[in-house]
């Protein structure tokens, strides 16, 4: 989101577009058992801001108050937890394939054939075959969770000595009924032609939202899958981007970011990191 300082010269507050693209390679770590990392090929930016109401990158907000370093706004946004069980494999149990054989030999699967007598190597058997010998007819899958609307309060503060921002956030849509706060500093280096930005962030996520994202219930146990129930935690951020303009239009830009999670998170048995690394590399165009 811009900063309460970016205003027109004039200090009129004019309505705006800010539309480009970017185009590069990336990745998102997914911290999910047997999940499939994201794909950072394609970053769409799209904002607006009025003279009291935004939109910016899927952000609805209203600025109730401004001064030129000072700014707070109601938003309304989502939350994307949701996204990593788009990227679940293993017909999306939850377990890896190590586990899987683990469970396989446990049961005494390793069984002579029918055709051929020979008793089957597991190691030679995938994911779904590991999945199918071990659970049979059972329904492993790990139900999707849905996606959050998010309501709350934004804070921004710009200074000599860096940018603060924090947010207060609740669940309005009633999908998991938990909160979270965020709070962050972010220090830019800005030259003629680069721009460069560190930025270190907190979360806290409440037990509600930990549980409905990052635990099992006893619904959904399984072998290998114990009961789990999430507790409140904050996870901690550490993001470095860059850019450099080429031409009026073209830029290039890149982005480092670790995410640490917290200990309620990294304690779930569906999740096998204890951190998610995000890498972007690409050439930005601005249409307007």
């Amino acid at each position: 989101m811009q900063p309460a300082s970016a205003q027109e010269d004039d200090g009129e507050q004019a309505s705006r577009w800010t539309i480009g693209a970017a185009l590069g390679h990336g990745k998102r770590e997914n911290p999910f058992v047997a999940s499939d990392d994201m794909a950072l090929n394609a970053i769409i930016d799209l904002a607006w801001y009025g003279e009291r109401w935004f939109f910016d990158n899927g952000d609805i907000g209203f600025m109730f108050e401004e001064t030129a370093r000072f700014s707070a706004n109601a938003l309304i946004t989502f939350n994307n937890e949701r996204n990593y069980f788009s990227y679940l494999s293993n017909g999306s149990s939850g377990l890896d394939i190590f586990n899987l054989r683990q469970l396989a030999e446990d049961k005494g699967l390793a069984f002579p054939g029918i055709a051929g007598g020979e008793t089957p190597d597991l190691g030679l058997l995938n994911s779904e075959q590991l999945e199918e010998l071990v659970f049979k007819d059972l329904d492993t899958s790990l139900p999707k969770r849905k996606f959050a609307i998010n309501s709350g309060i934004e804070m921004l503060y710009i200074s000599a000595w860096g940018d603060l921002q924090a947010q207060i956030l609740t669940d309005v849509s009633g999908t998991h009924h938990g909160q979270s706060a965020w709070f962050a500093y972010s220090y830019p280096w800005i030259t003629e032609t680069s721009e460069f930005s560190l930025t270190l962030g907190a979360e806290w996520k409440s037990r509600d939202l930990v549980d409905y994202y990052y635990g099992v219930s006893r619904s959904e146990v399984i072998d290998g899958r114990p009961a789990y129930a999430g507790k409140a935690g904050i996870n901690g951020v550490i993001r470095v981007s860059a850019s450099r303009v080429l031409s009026e239009h073209w830029r290039l830009v890149g982005i480092l970011e670790r995410e640490s999670l917290s200990s309620a998170i990294r304690n779930s048995p569906i999740i096998e990191r204890g951190s998610v690394n995000t890498a972007f590399l690409g050439l930005y165009y601005q249409f307007k």
